[in-house]
This record gives structure tokens, C-alpha cells and sequence, in this order.
């Protein structure tokens, strides 16, 4: 019974920390969704209107941080990578696929979409701070940042 209630009290936490998604219109056919998960202020970027997300963003430092491997070009000309950014996962692409037809979702399937964002995180975050440290102890300072930076594919898979 504790252990579902605090299954319970984490989703409506999960649920209580999203704010409603601000989409934005611009001139190109294509969207862009910004939203808050617990720690992260993100936004998902559909360039051409296809339904498929093309670049994930911090929408506090606009610096990329996730790209649809065959839009990198494209990406980087719209917007700076941040400098531990990685191609989008199959997993993660699935998922924020989803974010740009939040209007059309329910409760739950928001839930689900905010745990498997927070899951992917929290299993990454020992990638993302080593990343982050190479660059503050000036390591990586002046090299490109590895490819695996978050994890391999396989590991964004078990969120």
C-alpha cells in the first residue's frame, strides 16, 4: 500500500509541476511546443509541420540539446548547440513526437510522456554531469563532446 501511494503522490507531483505548453506560430509550417518538466523548461521544434520533432531545447539558454540526426545542418543554423548535444534517440523521438499534439491528449497520456522525459533524465544525469565537469575543469574545452554523451540508444530504451 506505501509503495503505491508514493506512485500516486509522485505522478500528482509529476502533474502538478507541468505548466500548460506554450506553442508557438511562426512563419514556418512547422511548430514549436515549450513546456516545464520538474526541472527542465524545454521545447520541442517541428520545422516543417510532418509531426516529427527535429530538436529539443532549453527554452531558458535556447541551446540545443537533443536533433533529429539527419536535421543537424538545419538545426545549427537555426539555434546553438549546447555543447554536450546529442541525436535523438528512437525512444525519445517517439516521445516528444508526442508533445506537439499535446492538445489532443489526456491527463494520462501527459503523465506518461512527463515520467518518460523525467526517467530519461534522471538515468542520464550521471552522463550529463560528467559532461558538464569535462568542460568545466577545461577538458573538453576545446574538443567536440562525445556522441554518447546521455547514454547509447539502448539505455534511453529502459526509461
Amino acid at each position: 500500500m506505501p509503495k503505491i501511494l508514493g506512485i500516486c503522490t509522485i505522478i500528482l507531483v509529476l502533474v502538478g509541476c507541468s505548466t500548460d505548453p506554450m506553442i508557438k506560430s511562426e512563419s514556418v509550417p512547422g511548430r514549436i511546443v515549450c513546456d516545464s518538466y520538474l526541472v527542465l523548461d524545454m521545447c520541442v521544434r517541428d520545422f516543417v509541420g510532418d509531426g516529427v520533432v527535429d530538436m529539443i531545447y532549453f527554452s531558458d539558454t535556447n541551446e540545443v540539446f537533443m536533433y533529429r540526426d539527419d536535421m543537424k545542418q538545419q538545426v545549427g543554423q537555426v539555434m546553438p548547440f549546447h555543447r554536450c548535444a546529442v541525436p535523438l534517440s528512437d525512444r525519445m523521438q517517439q516521445t516528444t513526437d508526442r508533445i506537439l499534439k499535446r492538445e489532443d491528449m489526456s491527463l494520462t497520456e501527459e503523465v506518461g510522456i512527463a515520467k518518460n522525459l523525467i526517467a530519461s533524465y534522471v538515468a542520464a544525469k550521471p552522463q550529463i554531469d560528467a559532461c558538464n565537469a569535462r568542460f568545466e575543469e577545461g577538458d573538453g574545452a576545446s574538443q567536440e563532446p562525445k556522441q554518447e554523451f546521455f547514454m547509447e540508444e539502448s539505455g534511453w530504451e529502459e526509461g
